[in-house]
């Protein structure tokens, strides 16, 4: 790194040699990180840290980097306090990178930027939707609805077909499939056609169940009927049996959240702002759009979903209850962070939003003498490359290839376990019960005829 540091031409009239300039830095994870030592001292490490030091080499002055009082910390939040340091206190610089809004650029003084990035959202990953009612997924309700009303329209013209087949005929040589396929039994019962249309039924459901059955009517056209009836039940079950093993075998998840509209309809999922960030401060002063919908969100809970702490920030994500639109480093940053503590991807990033780029830029103190010093040395740096890549080499940033990985992936292969079929013994239960009903009101209707 220090050949890279000492391969650029010096020009003299750049040198800030013999100078000293102080810089107040806050832990900014990511990008940098401000840890306590004994006796009061800290060690200070990152990109943005590198930048410093970077810098301080190409003007040749001497850095003095302190870490931001705590006392203002606690009171306005990371970014604020380190401006007010910068702004009141014997301080030239900050160790950070800032997007500009025009309050900032108001305050102080910026440099050329140091890091260019595009804003994406922390998200939990989405889980498993139910298997509950995965019986009824196969279909869509209008499949269903066809199923539901081609079943009584079948037995009924079934029914039709009987009847007009014995009509006229004498009651002796009717014939009547009893419920068991394997007899048949002479003469019509007190039941009339209600008997056809119940024996009916039950063919028809045993067909479409897998059930087999058949009906003794020698009725060329009731054979048709029936042929149909069959070669009908044969697509839908055989298409409902291999949908409802897929859905079984295959996880299907639920749909990610890729967008700031998808976030605001989710009911899962909160918003939560940092206010002092500038996506933050932009959502919670928007007067129209998707941004002024989330940020009524956010105040509809100020103490939980608007802080100003990082730490409390990492707090409310790890939940796995809120989204957080940011930098989208940073997004991979606590994804793969998350991954190396836990050792599975609970967090995702989503993809790149609709919002412009974000540049980022080193700030000095208002009306400094040396901003276009700083600017020309910071123009050097970022045609060097070498901001990304101290980024990219950042421990703080640990790779979890498995949590950005796009292509499909069947997580298991495994037998259908019994939480998979939790809806069969669902309708087995409803099924029980239904039963028993029955069983005690034709008791009851029993005794009332008594």
């Amino acid at each position: 790194m220090s050949f890279l540091r000492t391969c650029f031409d010096f020009a003299p009239d750049f040198s800030l040699s013999g100078r000293h300039f102080k810089f107040v830095a806050f832990d900014n994870p990511p990008f940098d990180s401000v840890v306590k030592g004994p006796n009061g001292t800290f060690v200070f490490s990152g990109a943005t840290t590198n930048v410093v030091y970077w810098i301080a080499q190409r003007l040749k002055f001497t850095p003095t980097i302190v870490a931001v009082d705590q006392t203002l910390f606690d009171k306005l939040g990371a970014h604020e306090a380190t401006f007010y340091q910068l702004m009141n206190q014997d301080v030239d610089g900050i160790v950070g990178a800032f997007y500009l809004t025009m309050d900032r650029v108001e305050r102080m003084d910026y440099s050329f930027f140091t890091w260019v990035d595009g804003f994406s959202l922390v998200v939990p990953n989405p889980g498993e939707e139910s298997r509950l009612f995965a019986f009824v997924r196969p279909f869509q309700p209008w499949v269903w609805m066809s199923i539901l009303l081609s079943l009584p329209l079948v037995v009924s013209t079934m029914t039709f077909f009987t009847w007009f087949y014995n009509c006229g005929r004498p009651k002796n040589s009717i014939e009547v499939l009893s419920i068991d396929t394997n007899s048949q039994s002479k003469g019509v019962s007190s039941g009339g056609n209600f008997t056809f249309f119940g024996s009916h039924m039950i063919y028809v459901i045993n067909t479409m169940t897998n059930q087999g059955g058949r009906e003794a009517v020698n009725s060329f056209s009731f054979r048709v009927l029936a042929g149909a009836w069959v070669l009908c039940a044969m697509v839908l079950v055989n298409s409902y049996t291999g949908i409802v093993t897929s859905a079984l075998t295959t996880p299907k998840m639920k749909q990610p959240i890729n967008t700031l509209e998808e976030l605001a309809v989710n009911n899962e999922v909160k918003i939560v702002l940092r206010s002092d960030t500038a996506i933050g401060v932009q959502i919670l002063q928007a007067t129209s759009g998707i941004y002024k919908v989330l940020a009524d969100q956010a105040r509809s809970e100020p103490d939980e979903r608007i802080v100003a702490d990082p730490g409390k920030l990492i707090e409310r994500l790890r939940t796995g209850r809120y989204a957080y639109p940011f930098m989208h480093t940073f997004t991979i940053a606590f994804v793969g962070t998350q991954y190396r503590k836990e050792g599975k991807c609970r967090f995702k990033a989503s993809k790149i939003l609709s919002s412009s780029h974000g540049y980022y830029f080193f700030v000095l103190k208002k009306g400094s003498w040396y901003t276009q010093k700083f600017s020309r040395g910071f123009m050097d740096l970022w045609e060097s490359g070498l901001t990304r890549f101290w980024m990219k080499n950042r421990p703080t940033i640990p790779r979890a290839d498995e949590c950005f990985d796009t292509k499909r992936r069947v997580s298991r292969l495994a037998a259908i376990q019994l939480s998979d079929l939790t809806s069969a013994f669902l309708i087995l239960g409803i099924g029980i019960g239904l039963a028993t009903l029955a069983f005690l009101l034709e008791i009851i209707y029993s005794k009332w005829q008594r």
